[in-house]
């Protein structure tokens, strides 16, 4: 009798074991007993899927300064005669991880990780130095022991994004986290330029490409590279909403923080703006704006900000497109409310004609009343407001960005202050191409003595001698500012009275571009030119001014070199000369008794090799000279040795 009790026993439970997998394994509610099997009914509850991505980077460099060259000249520091480096002063991290997930009613969510590796953790005279054993991870407890990075959490936050439909149309929001958006040019936007830039020196965030030698093919071929989703766009946390409405109506609504915001303050501060736009079948038309307020105080009794409200246009007629934006712009402070200035931007495109060329005309105006950081132009011209007294890019910092004073920029890249227009051009003959501009703008309102400039040529090299801080007028003769990888040097000057400033500032920039493609024993070759000269004077120009009659005069001459060494290598080349003169109403030296003459120069050689899928290594060898003949001190020379690893997965 207790052996058929057990069997009976066993039975039973063998039955309510099954049961008990059928409900919970297969994830089903069914009443029914006739619903049988393991395998999954329906959908499950909850998150769909998780995808995991991201990507791991090593750099370093090793740098060789030959010269003492002086850093800061209150302080008396020079740089250090051997520097080994290991990360990058960037924005980018070590690792990155991308975590995202779908929810079951069509939402997502998604988030990144990030670590940044600072070796024993402590930037100083430490820096650098062999870690102690005390200092080490236990292997036995890493995580309960001491860490070697210290730096390990979310680089954007998370970010919660939903789609869905309504009778009223289709609509997206992403809601959290840092989240790349652009409204257009003179809102919400950042500067691309033309595509004329050089490859031999990475940046950061650049992809691997299709192969080892895809990157300088497609920057061939199609006049670009991929970048990542940050490339034209600015950084917004907060909420967005974008709708499909019908009859061919978008919008998109944003509030939150840009990069107007923030800092270490605890005041209230948040922009908003959006967009509405009316699609056609010959083109667009579109409502923008972008706002901005801070508070000076807890109590948000006192503010500053800015307003910006444009209409754009885009029309296509037989291949040509105009596209036009303007508008108005407003900024106000404490110290500063001139009221509204206005904006505008106007771009005549042409088709590619059977010869294989095309032109752009562009015209703008923006006035020094409109300040948005986060748009295509820079300030120039208007002294912002500060809720502390911490300078402008120093940790702790609630300035924003300050005014460049009359800067020098790039073809296309334009300022507040300044009207002008931009001719480009471009060129497709089989296996060359040719890209290039011509440009000249004048200031509408003299409020300055001072020019900025930058420098091509080492700008990178430059711009690493003042690591993980953005100091101003610094240098042996306090004359440069250190910005986010570059630096740009400040020039006053002495034809004013008493200050104020006598004359109208003229700028002009010419650009050329050449690329071509051959085979040398069968194997790709790849050869680009970048060269530019750009001047400032008191006088219009149609061209750039190349006698002394210019305030500030620069040219320089960019060279690479690409070939498919072997299938997984390839191997490269680099050569770059520089030239600035300034004439007698510059700064003068007090020893020379003359203006700037500065000489710059840099060539490298580089490799890279394909480590398999997704895994690429990087080895770049420059050396570097910098001479201001005029200004004994502005010396500098070396070279840097430079590797990266950068691996997907």
């Amino acid at each position: 009798m207790m052996e058929i009790g057990k069997n009976k026993f066993r039975f039973i439970a063998c039955w309510v074991t099954l049961l008990f997998v059928q409900q919970y394994n297969a994830q089903v509610v069914d009443s029914t007993w006739g619903s049988w099997g393991v395998y999954p009914k329906k959908e499950a509850k909850g998150t769909k899927n998780i995808q995991v991505n991201g990507f791991y980077r090593f750099y370093s460099t090793f740098t060789v300064n030959q010269l003492p060259y002086q850093l800061t000249s209150a302080l008396g520091d020079v740089v250090k005669q051997r520097s080994l480096f290991i990360g990058d002063d960037a924005q980018l991290p070590n690792l990155l991880i991308n975590v995202s997930g779908n929810l079951k009613n069509g939402s997502s969510w998604g988030m990144d990780v990030r670590m940044f590796q600072f070796l024993n953790g402590q930037i100083g005279t430490s820096y650098g130095s062999q870690v102690a054993d005390s200092l080490r991870p236990d292997v036995q407890n890493p995580l309960a022991s001491n860490t070697l990075g210290k730096n390990l959490g979310t680089m954007l936050g998370m970010t919660l994004y939903g789609n869905f439909k309504t009778k009223f149309g289709s609509w997206s929001t992403r809601i959290g986290g840092i989240q790349w958006i652009a409204i257009s040019d003179l809102t919400m936007s950042s500067f691309k330029g033309y595509n004329r830039f050089i490859l031999f020196e990475r940046n950061p965030w650049d992809p691997l490409g299709r192969n080892i030698m895809g990157r300088y093919q497609q920057y061939f071929q199609q006049g670009s590279i991929d970048q990542d989703n940050r490339w034209g766009n600015r950084a917004f946390q907060g909420a967005v909403v974008e709708g499909q409405l019908p009859k061919s109506y978008s919008v998109m609504a944003l509030v939150g923080k840009t990069e107007l915001n923030g800092g270490f303050n605890k005041t209230p501060n948040y922009s908003w703006g959006g967009k509405l736009k009316k699609d056609f079948s010959w083109g667009s038309t579109a409502i923008n704006t972008l706002n901005a307020k801070n508070f000076t105080d807890s109590l948000a009794q006192v503010s500053f900000g800015s307003y910006v409200v444009t209409h754009e246009l885009i029309a296509r007629i037989k291949g040509y497109q105009i596209k036009s934006e303007l508008g108005g712009g407003k900024y106000y402070s404490p110290k500063n409310n001139k009221g509204w200035g206005e904006l505008m931007q106007v771009k005549l495109s042409t088709p590619t004609y059977k010869n294989g060329f095309s032109a752009e005309l562009t015209g703008y105006r923006i006035s020094p009343k409109v300040v948005n950081n986060v748009a295509l132009y820079w300030n120039t011209a208007t002294p912002e407001y500060a809720v502390n007294n911490i300078p402008a890019g120093s940790v702790g910092s609630a300035s924003l960005l300050q005014p460049f004073a009359s800067a020098m920029t790039r073809l296309g890249q334009v300022t507040n202050n300044r009207q002008g227009v931009n001719l480009n051009f471009q060129w497709v003959k089989k296996n060359w191409h040719w890209s290039g501009g011509v440009g000249s703008s004048k200031e509408i309102e003299r409020v300055s003595n001072q020019i900025t400039i930058g420098h091509p040529v080492n700008q990178l090299v430059r711009s690493r001698m003042w690591r993980w801080n953005f100091p101003s007028q610094v240098g042996p003769y306090n004359r440069y500012s250190d910005i986010y990888r570059d630096v740009y040097q400040t020039i006053t000057l002495s034809d004013d009275s008493s200050g104020v400033v006598v004359y109208d500032k003229y700028f002009n920039n010419a650009e050329l571009q050449v690329k071509h493609s051959s085979m040398l024993f069968d194997r790709p070759l790849y050869f680009f030119g970048l060269f530019q000269a750009q001047s400032c004077s008191r006088m219009w120009s149609p061209i750039v001014v190349t006698t002394e009659k210019a305030y500030v005069r620069q040219y320089s001459s960019e060279l690479e070199l690409y070939y498919a060494l072997m299938q997984r290598c390839v191997l490269s080349f680099y050569g770059g000369i520089e030239r600035t003169l300034g004439n007698y109403n510059t700064n003068i030296d007090e020893e020379s008794f003359r203006p700037m003459n500065q000489f710059g120069k840099g060539y490298g050689v580089g490799l890279d090799f394909d480590l398999g899928k997704n895994a690429r290594l990087y080895v770049r060898q420059r050396w570097f000279e910098f001479e201001d003949k005029s200004f004994a001190k502005d010396h500098f020379a070396g070279k840097e040795l430079s590797v990266e690893l950068k691996a997907f997965f």
